[in-house]
């Protein structure tokens, strides 16, 4: 299957980068407060209970200071009040495996269709890949997406992407042009049209799946990646300090991530080359009703078989 460059970054490198290299920016704009305050929200962040080094598909640690060729998993969760009062968790409707190789200065990059057919880990089930989430947050997630494609997953960002948005705001909204033409709620969207957009506009815009015209879950994932893209840019060209307190507290409440604040510094100096050198692979598959009623995307062997060892030779692993 045939790679195509990918000429932008991409929702996840863009999520990823941009949530790390936010530090680097208030401390060189805001010196120590600032720099104590990012720390700080670091610390809600870190989610020590997933093992960034433990995998049955490989063999040794990784050591992010040596250079050593890393994965990240990317889950990207919606809120669901109804969901909340049955104490269940939220499941991931974005999953997005990025693997950086700092030695070639390659990258590559896979979204896994939210609805895609697999073996939940620690539970035996076969259901929706996204569901795993819901079960275990993003430990369950990765050992789910680790079975699935055998290959080890050594970092995680998991992003509410409802609460998210709310950065929207604090950086005075973000520029988009709409990939469709569709309604919801309140907000029209039309193909082609550049939008200037606030927090909750680019929330619907995002969230949008099942609108006529919306293009279902692939048209959603394209729009994520724009917001977020769209923010990463705003993130990187911020001049001042006067909203980072709020950006701060709005990632603290709203992301979690294994990476630890003393990781930062080497994950944007030795994997950002390779971070925009993304390649992006493709999961064919195809939709359909399957035994149970539901609706499942079955990737074809051929296309899973492919992906693997595309993301294993960038790892070093084949």
């Amino acid at each position: 299957m045939a790679r195509a460059k990918n000429s932008a970054m991409s929702l996840a490198i863009k999520l990823f980068i941009a949530i790390l290299i936010i530090g680097l920016i208030v401390v060189i704009a805001a010196g120590a407060y600032i720099f104590f305050q990012l720390q700080n929200t670091a610390g809600q962040m870190y989610d020590s209970s997933f093992d960034s080094i433990t995998s049955e598909y490989r063999d040794v640690e990784v050591n992010l200071s040596d250079g050593d060729p890393i994965s990240v998993a990317i889950f990207g969760t919606d809120s669901d009040a109804d969901r909340e009062l049955q104490l269940r968790g939220d499941r991931s409707d974005t999953i997005i495996i990025v693997t950086l190789n700092p030695e070639t200065d390659t990258g590559t990059i896979m979204s896994i269709p939210r609805d895609t057919q697999t073996t939940i880990a620690g539970i035996g089930s076969v259901e929706k890949i996204n569901h795993a989430h819901s079960y275990g947050g993003p430990t369950m997630a990765r050992d789910t997406v680790e079975g699935f494609l055998e290959v080890p997953i050594d970092y995680f960002v998991s992003v509410d992407m409802d609460g998210f948005m709310n950065i929207v705001d604090e950086l005075g909204g973000v520029t988009v042009t709409s990939n469709d033409t569709f309604s919801i709620e309140n907000y029209n969207f039309q193909a082609n049209q550049t939008y200037t957009m606030s927090g909750e506009e680019a929330l619907m815009y995002s969230r949008a799946r099942k609108t006529a015209g919306s293009g279902g879950d692939f048209g959603r994932q394209a729009r994520q990646q724009q917001v977020v893209q769209a923010m990463g840019n705003e993130i990187v060209g911020l001049n001042t300090v006067t909203n980072f307190n709020s950006i701060l507290d709005v990632l603290g409440e709203n992301v979690s991530t294994n990476v630890q604040f003393s990781e930062i510094y080497d994950l944007i100096s030795k994997y950002q080359d390779a971070a925009n050198s993304l390649e992006q692979i493709e999961l064919d598959g195809e939709g359909g009703i399957q035994g149970d009623g539901l609706w499942y995307y079955i990737p074809y062997d051929s296309s899973l078989e492919n992906a693997r060892s595309i993301m294993r030779d960038n790892l070093n692993l084949n």
